[in-house]
């Protein structure tokens, strides 16, 4: 099963960054905590990618191409390891004051990096003509990322549900 060990790869360089970011270093209990959080991320790129895959031509078996299709997330990668670091070793004044410009810039270039990887390979590894490339990322960015965003977005609903009696509180002056 050679196709599990890059996003199981992607799963870790995504715990360890925020481990850092969060706390300046590595702490096992953010890293499995983070982990578990984000395990559907790299599950749900898979499977975006597999929609596309299967829509086509398809030269290489479904292991060896979801394995060299996530190669091309080194920008993702640096861009993680970029956040984790700044998180690891400024101060907490510097980070939140250049944690979202630094993040904004270094995400940014890893979409359009990425997003140009991702057209190549899907012209080069499995024989697309580039217009039908370029139709292949967009549905798998677009299935991966709004799948994503809802998964997130789920997830949080819990969150945000009980900030409501504070909420009520402080407008209301009373608790329910």
């Amino acid at each position: 099963m050679t196709f599990i060990r890059k996003p199981l790869l992607f799963l870790l360089v995504l715990a360890c960054s925020a481990s850092l970011a969060a706390s300046g270093r590595f702490s096992l209990r953010l890293f499995f905590d983070t982990s578990i959080a984000l395990a559907a991320v790299p599950l749900i790129q898979v499977v975006a990618f597999a929609l596309v895959y299967g829509s086509g031509r398809r030269p290489l078996g479904f292991a060896a191409a979801i394995d060299s299709y996530l190669d091309g997330l080194w920008p993702w990668f640096g861009a993680l390891t970029i956040l984790g670091l700044f998180g690891a070793i400024s101060s907490p004044m510097a980070a939140a004051r250049w944690f979202s410009r630094i993040g904004a810039a270094c995400m940014t270039t890893a979409i359009v990096v990425s997003l140009v990887l991702d057209w190549r390979y899907f012209q080069e590894s499995l024989g697309r003509a580039p217009r039908r490339a370029l139709v292949d990322v967009v549905v798998q960015r677009a299935v991966g990322w709004s799948a994503t965003v809802l998964y997130f977005f789920v997830t949080a609903i819990p969150k945000v549900s009980s900030l409501v009696p504070d909420v009520l509180s402080n407008v209301f002056g009373a608790r329910p």
